[in-house]
């Protein structure tokens, strides 16, 4: 008898917790199904509008307008202590147009260039990486050089400038200013065309 009581008592607390919880026409809410933001992943907008001196010529100024969209994301190697590893992954997306503010004819060249690096970066350091990417529509092989500060919680642009590269000048030694001749940094690099 005492069996029969003790199985009725739990069978009834069974059925009313189940019929609490849900019925069978109510929808399920799940937030496990729901797609949340990986907190390690930062997306934003880098804008462009500054004046910049061309080089070769005698105080001469091109302005630029557009923006560069950003994927920041840091990821875990060995999450295991007492020394986690970690790497940057960063998605960098160049739209801007670069033009003659003097000229009465008001020529745009085009700047666009998509690239994506992996940085390695302590987590206190801070990585200086440098991109260039070529103005469209130009003879002389112009190049937006851009200086990006990347550290493990996000990118910033910390200078740009434009140079000709030394085998399309006629002058020689004319980029000597900045020190730099145009490179992609870091040593990993993962290409467009493997990716897509």
């Amino acid at each position: 008898m005492k069996n029969l009581f003790l199985t009725i008592v739990v069978f009834s607390v069974l059925l009313l917790i189940g019929c609490q919880e849900n019925s069978i026409t109510d929808p399920i809410q799940d937030e496990g199904l729901q797609k949340t933001d990986d907190p390690s992943a930062h997306q934003g907008i880098i804008e462009l509008e500054e004046m910049l001196v061309v080089p070769g010529a005698f105080q001469s100024y091109y302005s630029i307008e557009g923006q560069i969209n950003y994927t920041h994301e840091l990821v875990l190697v060995d999450p295991q202590p007492p020394a986690p590893q970690y790497y940057v992954a960063l998605s960098l997306n160049v739209n801007a147009d670069l033009r003659d503010p003097s000229s009465l004819t008001d020529p745009l060249w085009g700047i666009t260039g998509r690239s994506e690096d992996i940085i390695y970066v302590s987590e206190e350091g801070i990585y200086l990486l440098e991109k260039y990417y070529t103005v469209q529509g130009r003879k002389d092989g112009m190049l937006l050089m851009c200086r990006f500060l990347v550290t493990t919680d996000g990118v910033g642009l910390n200078e740009m400038w434009l140079v000709i590269p030394e085998e399309t000048s006629q002058l020689p030694g004319l980029n000597k200013s900045k020190g730099n001749d145009p490179q992609t940094l870091p040593p990993v690099k993962r290409n467009v065309s493997e990716i897509e």
